[in-house]
């Protein structure tokens, strides 16, 4: 097992202890249950050349709490005021991943935070985008943060 066989293997480890704990009767069956994981996630998601870069991941984890709470808040305004609510849009946007895993992965990461679902893709390529609001650039916040997630997994070489 390479060095993508050990971090799969502590990930799910860890996954293991946070869920089982960590004692001795559960600790060696869930060593044996992480070896197994991770050999069939390398068979089956075979690693890339792409090195992720851990300060932009930390950032993007560090800033998806804080934006998820900035949403929900902004969400929570236009649910409670009545004089304030926005006409729902569905919004055209182009993302700059290709079709594949990444680009999967971006928009189930976009799918978590509130105010915005991305609903799928369009004829003509574009991601169809659900928003509460539509008038607040969303394209441009979608773009944005889809640079941010590809310079943080590696994806913009």
């Amino acid at each position: 097992m390479g060095g993508a066989g050990l971090i799969r293997f502590g990930l799910l480890l860890l996954l293991w202890i946070a869920i089982a704990g960590a004692g001795p009767p559960t600790l060696p069956v869930g060593m044996v249950a992480a070896a197994l994981g991770a050999w069939v996630s390398l068979a089956l998601l075979p690693p890339v050349g792409r090195r992720t870069r851990p300060v932009e991941c930390a950032a993007l984890v560090l800033r998806f709490p804080v934006q998820a709470l900035r949403a929900g808040i902004e969400v929570a305004r236009l649910a409670l005021d009545p004089r304030r609510r926005p006409a729902p849009a569905t919004i055209a946007w182009t993302p700059r991943l290709p079709p594949g895993p990444a680009r999967d992965a971006f928009l189930a990461y976009a799918s978590l935070l509130p105010g915005t679902l991305p609903a799928g893709e369009m004829a003509d390529g574009a991601i169809a985008i659900h928003a509460l609001d539509g008038s607040a650039g969303v394209a441009a916040a979608m773009t944005a943060e889809e640079a941010r997630f590809a310079r943080a997994f590696g994806l913009d070489d």
